[in-house]
């Protein structure tokens, strides 16, 4: 579709209020769309993309397994730790402003890890990484939820889907090209040409002019304690996925976010303006959504680094191909959000996501017949295609029940919500299933279908969420997209 075709307004270009501004420009909208998707993608794309590099970038740099694990780490511990905050942030300050300085921060940190001649010099650029996505993506989020309304935002939100669930895959496998290609530097330089042209293309289309902002404190002892809680959640999920549940680090962590969460709630009763205010829980549909929205990634993120334990340690496929092993479920995701999504958009919200998660399930108990004789076609492939279709019918529902029915001046906040739980879900599901693959005497074609079955009760677990939260006693059935 060109540009030329698309650019009347934008069907639904909002202020704060949540009310269409049909005085505001024109403005092509697949433009608008692609600069905040692709800014998506990249930061997707991030998370993973060095994972397939860090061998060549270990023997390079002379580091050992256990400081070369850090550079993941530290870009996930960044953007976990500052969603909360770069949330509230995009409230206060607006949200295209703060959307285009976390992606000019994303381009100087990758120039910075590129160049790295040392260690030090690396984590600080993967950190600072991080952190620009905590910026960036929260606010790209929330700006769907303003820019757009109706069939475009649901046509925004299933894009957004595709490229969430795209981007894990896609990271592993354009690292493993780049790094075969030339060079590991490549994989963290590669954000340069792409950052800017994002940019470029979103300060011409979105503009610096912000929707209406109220004048409000940033609520900087809120953000603190959040950022210090998230954080510490995520090290210490991270440190019990590395060295187990029994680990000293980890439990320390782990007690430590438990009460800086409790210290958070606490301050937040007092303050004038909460990190958290009670408005972004205060409906059982978002609450339920959240829930689901934690429990599903926690399943998607186990599934995606067992597997590929499993592609690799007994199939024998190495970095590459098992990437390209995963595509399927990414390309079956992409189909579903982009071609099935408008047949079914006038089924509710939360009966598409129901329906989304038994699909996922059906594809992790397929898994659970993984053993030393399993072959890719007949016991991975069926499965991945089926999760990408279920995830493809849940995601946008989870999605839009959350940033849709939030209050609009709390739409950064949510969005650092949303991400927040997507991170702290990924960190369990890493450490959770942990457990089965560890198991026994830890050799993997034994462990693999111990995996997931406890995956299959983690969905399990988020449909009797749905459940419960959407339909129970007291519940509001309508679909709080139409009000």
């Amino acid at each position: 579709m060109s540009t030329d075709s698309v650019s009347d307004d934008v069907s639904g270009v909002s202020g704060a209020s949540g009310v269409p501004a049909r005085d505001a420009p024109a403005r092509p909208w697949a433009l608008t769309l692609t600069a905040i998707v692709g800014a998506e993608f990249m930061l997707q794309l991030d998370g993973t993309i060095v994972n397939v590099a860090l061998p060549a970038l270990q023997s390079d740099l002379g580091l050992t397994i256990t400081s070369g694990s850090w550079v993941p780490n530290g870009f996930l511990l960044a953007f976990g730790g500052l969603l909360l905050l770069a949330g509230r942030l995009g409230d206060v300050l607006g949200h295209r402003r703060v959307f285009l300085a976390g992606i000019g921060l994303v381009v100087v940190a990758s120039l910075l890890a590129g160049l790295a001649p040392n260690l030090e010099i690396l984590l600080l650029g993967r950190v600072l990484q991080g952190a620009g996505a905590a910026i960036a993506g929260p606010t790209g989020l929330a700006l769907l939820a303003i820019v757009f309304e109706g069939e475009r935002q649901q046509r925004a939100f299933g894009l957004y889907s595709t490229v969430t669930g795209l981007g894990a895959s896609a990271g592993m496998v354009l690292g493993g090209v780049l790094t075969w290609a030339g060079d590991w530097r490549w994989s963290l330089l590669v954000n340069v040409p792409l950052g800017l042209l994002i940019i470029a293309v979103a300060a011409k289309v979105l503009g610096l002019r912000d929707e209406a902002t109220r004048p409000r404190p940033l609520g900087l002892p809120s953000a603190l304690l959040g950022t210090a809680a998230v954080t510490a959640a995520v090290y210490g999920l991270v440190r019990a996925a590395e060295r187990g549940w029994g680990d000293t680090g980890a439990l320390i962590s782990l007690g430590a976010a438990v009460v800086l969460a409790a210290a958070l709630l606490v301050w937040d009763r007092r303050a004038e303006e909460p990190l958290l205010p009670l408005a972004v829980f205060a409906g059982r549909q978002r609450a339920g959504a959240l829930l689901c929205l934690l429990l599903l990634a926690a399943v998607l993120t186990g599934f995606l680094i067992y597997l590929v334990q499993y592609l690799q340690g007994v199939l024998g496929l190495d970095a590459l191909r098992s990437g390209l092993a995963i595509l399927p479920f990414g390309l079956a995701l992409l189909v579903v959000t982009q071609l099935l999504t408008k047949h079914i958009a006038g089924v509710s919200l939360q009966t598409r996501a129901l329906l989304g998660l038994v699909v996922v399930l059906a594809g992790v108990a397929w898994l659970t017949r993984l053993d030393a004789g399993s072959t890719y076609l007949t016991g991975v492939l069926p499965a991945l295609v089926v999760m990408g279709v279920g995830v493809g019918v849940a995601i946008i529902p989870f999605n839009m029940i959350i940033l849709t029915t939030a209050p609009p001046e709390y739409a950064g906040v949510t969005a650092g919500l949303l991400q927040t739980a997507l991170t702290v879900g990924g960190s369990l599901g890493l450490a959770a299933l942990l457990i089965p693959f560890t198991g026994g005497d830890g050799v993997v074609a034994q462990n693999i279908s111990s995996v997931f079955v406890w995956a299959c009760g983690a969905i399990v677990l988020a449909l009797a969420v749905a459940l419960l939260f959407w339909f129970g006693p007291g519940a509001r059935r309508a679909d709080p997209a139409r009000g």
